[in-house]
């Protein structure tokens, strides 16, 4: 089996992506810049930022969100569930991958964390 990484530009001990066996698994990915500096704001901005990020990396993996099978999603508190539905919501044209949604403290103290499972090309 062949394994691939995909280096972050971020100064973090992780790959952005890892291809293995037919999968992409991405790592969790709060919203931030290039750098590594956290960017605040609405849990819906934090949330089209987190997944524009997310759309990248696939598409540097060679893949799109068209193939994405699972999502893990940490929100600070669920009192932010109906916020992030929404936005969310507008990213799945090809239909919904199956989800799990947890609440947790979250680093940088922002409000969404989001993990990606798609298959590869």
């Amino acid at each position: 089996m062949t394994i691939e990484r995909y280096a972050t530009s971020k100064p973090f001990p992780f790959a952005d992506a890892v291809k293995a066996n037919g999968f992409l698994f991405l790592s969790g990915q709060v919203s931030m810049t290039a750098g590594g500096e956290p960017l605040h704001g609405s849990v819906a901005e934090q949330t089209r930022r987190i997944l524009g990020s997310v759309e990248e990396t696939l598409t540097r993996a060679g893949a799109s969100l068209a193939q994405v099978v699972r999502v893990q999603v940490w929100l600070s508190d669920m009192k932010h569930f109906a916020e992030f539905n929404a936005e969310y919501g507008t990213w799945f044209a090809n239909g919904f991958p199956a989800r799990s949604v947890t609440s947790s403290t979250l680093a940088f103290g922002l409000d969404v964390e989001i993990e990606v499972q798609a298959t590869a090309s």
